[in-house]
């Protein structure tokens, strides 16, 4: 008898512990309900004033050749990317040149006919876009650098701005390459930067926001998150909006780097922790658009902090949202791509991309583009998709990490190791 008490006790017990450990598993793992409070909160549908727009019809022949710069990660300051004015550029197109440029992470930046380029490892470089010719490079890291993730840098009035891992700030003249001024904040950084008429805006992974005097690199103040900041920020209305690794959103004034409003989140373990934010904020319609490691993309009221709607892929929502006529289009790290209502965040089409993604979607013209990492140490590729329908309509066999972007009515293609800069028909 005594034995048989025992042994049901013992039962008890186990069974006690199983089902504890089920509801341990259960709560850790369970992902948070949606928000859906985008049909009340402010939203104003309108284009976005900083897309890409066709040339002016006061220009030279070799201005108009120039067509629109591309000159931060994003397209604008308020990381859109948009350039769905720029219709000339769709497929089929034709290689025109392609080149060796070292490990591409992110994608270049755009400007009169030269494109300049940030590999890992510290390289930059300044191409032709229409020859390829190499203008100048420069390394900016030691020889045999193993330092990786230099994100994409920004070009504005003739001086190309960049972060670095070393610790440093870079301010480059576009023209030769030569450092303008360099600026040491001690923290490595991946974030691209934004720029206004006054101040350069970079984050660093200590979770330090700063605003940097363009002209000299002095700084002209600091914000400190309670995470770090591997984005860059997005800039739109003289406010400055980011995520950190906490799972915090910011909103700074520009001016001075006081904060306007700070947002939590708790997607992840039934409410009880967050997840990260890697991707980069992209601001319209008075909302801000973000991916974040809990799987959920946010749209958050740009003037509140409120959190508008969520939607939650399947897998993190790792990289940045593009923002285009009315929709929203994210990707997953598992492949998932989607196009989203940007009011309301329903869903509008979706599709399983051959393989997992880190890159970001970008609308170019009448397409949307987008990379996938490819199979296992090999090459990714670039398909672009009808936006309204989600058809697939062209897909190139390069791609990996970053997005194409947009340059002298060219498509241009970062592929893992190698840059391609592809003509429409004529």
């Amino acid at each position: 008898m005594r034995r048989r008490t025992i042994l049901t006790i013992g039962a008890a017990v186990v069974l006690l512990l199983v089902v504890g450990a089920a509801a341990a598993y259960w709560v850790v793992n369970r992902r948070t309900a949606d928000v859906h409070n985008g049909d009340k909160l402010p939203f104003t549908l309108t284009s976005d004033p900083t897309s890409s727009a066709p040339p002016s019809t006061h220009t030279t022949p070799s201005q108009r050749a120039w067509g629109p710069s591309w000159p931060v990660y994003g397209l604008s300051d308020a990381r859109t990317r948009d350039a769905s004015s720029d219709t000339t550029i769709h497929p089929p197109y034709h290689v025109q040149w392609s080149a060796a440029v070292g490990f591409l992470e992110y994608p270049p930046v755009y400007a009169k006919g030269v494109l300049y380029l940030y590999a890992n490892g510290g390289f930059v470089s300044a191409r032709d876009v229409f020859t390829g010719k190499v203008l100048w490079t420069r390394s900016l890291l030691p020889k045999n650098s193993q330092l990786l993730g230099q994100g994409s840098p920004a070009i504005h009035g003739g001086v190309l701005y960049l972060g670095a891992r070393n610790g440093h700030i870079y301010a480059l003249s576009a023209r030769t390459g030569r450092t303008v001024w360099d600026t040491y904040v001690g923290a490595t950084m991946e974030s691209s930067p934004a720029f206004d008429s006054r101040f350069l805006y970079m984050a660093d992974q200590n979770g330090v926001v700063r605003a940097l005097y363009l002209g000299n690199g002095h700084v002209a103040w600091s914000f400190h998150a309670g995470g770090e900041v591997k984005h860059g920020p997005a800039v739109v209305g003289g406010k400055v909006y980011f995520g950190d690794y906490a799972g915090a959103m910011y909103c700074l004034h520009a001016s001075n780097g006081h904060q306007i409003w700070h947002s939590t989140t708790d997607g992840l373990s039934s409410g009880l922790r967050s997840g990260s934010f890697f991707s980069t904020p992209a601001v319209a319609y008075g909302r801000v658009y973000i991916g974040n490691t809990d799987d959920k993309v946010y749209s958050f009221d740009a003037a509140t902090g409120q959190v508008a709607w969520t939607y939650t892929m399947p897998d993190w929502a790792y990289g940045s949202p593009a923002v285009s006529n009315g929709r929203v289009y994210v990707t997953s790290f598992n492949g998932t791509f989607a196009a989203l209502n940007a009011r309301t965040g329903a869903l509008l089409w979706s599709h399983d991309l051959p393989n997992g993604t880190l890159a970001s979607p970008v609308v170019i013209g009448h397409y949307v583009y987008v990379a996938d990492l490819g199979p296992k140490s090999g090459k990714g590729r670039v398909t672009a998709y009808n936006p309204v329908s989600g058809r697939q309509e062209w897909q190139f066999n390069d791609g990996k990490y970053a997005t194409p972007i947009a340059a002298a009515g060219r498509l241009v293609v970062s592929g893992a190791t190698h840059v391609y800069v592809l003509r429409p028909p004529k």
